[in-house]
């Protein structure tokens, strides 16, 4: 009989409105998404270092680079521009969970002109 691997233990953190990890080099941030409608426990990843913004199915980029605000207003991406102002994140790059078809590297340019503020 073979003896199986010890199993690792889970570690649950409580993240709140904002918990911090490092290693002492890198850092990752963590934000309670206030206001989404989508599911009211939708975080926000940061990476303040590369200034990168990582979110899940707040800002569905489009398949091509909007070159005017949509017709009708989507209030997920206003929203998280207004999560992202309020935060003060600074923000260069959004790494969405469902990236776009052509795997672009998708600015903040982009959501402002989703959420109608170009």
């Amino acid at each position: 009989m073979q003896k199986s691997a010890p199993k690792a233990k889970v570690k649950v953190q409580y993240v709140g409105d904002k918990k911090v990890f490092t290693d002492g080099t890198h850092t990752i941030e963590t934000y309670h998404l206030k206001g989404s409608t989508h599911s009211v426990g939708m975080l926000l990843v940061y990476l303040p270092k590369q200034k990168i913004l990582i979110e899940a199915d707040e800002f569905n980029v489009p398949g091509q680079v909007a070159t005017a605000p949509p017709a009708v207003i989507n209030g997920y991406q206003t929203n998280l521009l207004a999560e992202v102002q309020r935060l003060k994140l600074d923000v260069d790059r959004i790494i969405p969970i469902h990236l776009p078809g052509d795997n672009r590297k998708v600015a903040l340019a982009e959501l402002k002109m989703a959420a109608g503020k170009p």
